[in-house]
């Protein structure tokens, strides 16, 4: 039988530490980017119980302990590195999220993750003290950990705050982060539909921000009201907008919001309709 994730941990971690060490050019990136497809795959493996413990020698828990070592050591790298490390460790966590089992409490699921305030404060030591680009990678992250993130205070407050920041890289970044953690989360959800209304009804607003805004929208339906409150925003905003780029975001994201709330199909398939015959 072919070893689980969880029976080659310690290996990976330790291969992990050796290679950040590693003095030689490339090499502490290498072990990082190694990381990307085993986290991908270990994330939608299931937990591991007695039975598959025992047949490979382990004992009970410690794929957990080695799981958050190496969580451990990225955030480490992420916090001492430069922009390159930062971008590979970013990578990695994207990757997961992307290929992540949504039915499945994956490696970042909160119940998973023992270590969380000591990764949150490595990644928030960046954002209080870097440039502008590696406070927008710590705001990625964020977004990549929502699951054990999503209740923690000042995280919310950094990603509330950096939404009306005067840069667009990290305006964007917040926004990912915002579209995670609205998927999980009601309240964060309902303050944020707000704050999506004035980024995009705002005139001083990018439009490619704009653009994000009305993805990021779409997200909000982690409850039947928070998808109400969305849609009755969004239908608010193609109101008031002539610009055809927008509008045609908005209506994507409107789109999505309908299928949730089936009450509200008929109404957009005559919004839809009626936005063409102006277009």
């Amino acid at each position: 039988m072919e070893p689980t994730c969880a029976a080659r941990a310690m290996e990976w971690s330790i291969q992990l530490e050796m290679g950040l060490r590693s003095t030689k050019p490339g090499v502490p990136i290498k072990a990082i980017l190694e990381m990307e497809p085993r986290l991908r795959q270990w994330s939608r493996e299931p937990e591991s119980g007695v039975a598959p413990c025992a047949m490979f020698g382990l004992v009970p828990g410690e794929d957990k302990l080695f799981a958050n070592t190496i969580l451990l050591r990225l955030a480490e790298a992420f916090r001492g590195g430069d922009i390159e490390t930062r971008l590979s460790v970013v990578r990695v966590f994207l990757s997961e999220r992307k290929h992540r089992d949504k039915k499945r409490k994956g490696l970042l699921s909160e119940a998973r993750v023992a270590n969380h305030l000591e990764l949150l404060k490595r990644v928030k030591s960046v954002f209080d003290s870097g440039d502008l680009n590696s406070r927008a990678l710590a705001l990625v992250l964020f977004g990549c950990w929502a699951d054990f993130v999503k209740d923690n205070a000042q995280i919310r407050y950094l990603i509330f705050s950096s939404l009306v920041s005067s840069h667009d890289c990290e305006v964007k970044a917040s926004l990912y982060a915002t579209g995670c953690f609205c998927e999980i989360s009601d309240d964060f959800a309902s303050i944020s539909v707000e704050m999506l209304f004035n980024i995009m009804n705002s005139s001083s607003v990018s439009l490619p921000v704009k653009l994000v805004a009305a993805r990021v929208l779409a997200k909000c339906k982690s409850s039947y009201s928070v998808a109400h409150k969305a849609y009755k925003t969004g239908i608010e905003l193609v109101l008031n907008s002539s610009d055809e780029v927008f509008l045609v975001a908005m209506l994507f994201s409107l789109t999505k919001l309908a299928c949730i709330l089936m009450s509200f199909t008929s109404y957009q398939v005559c919004t839809f309709f009626s936005l063409l015959y102006d277009f």
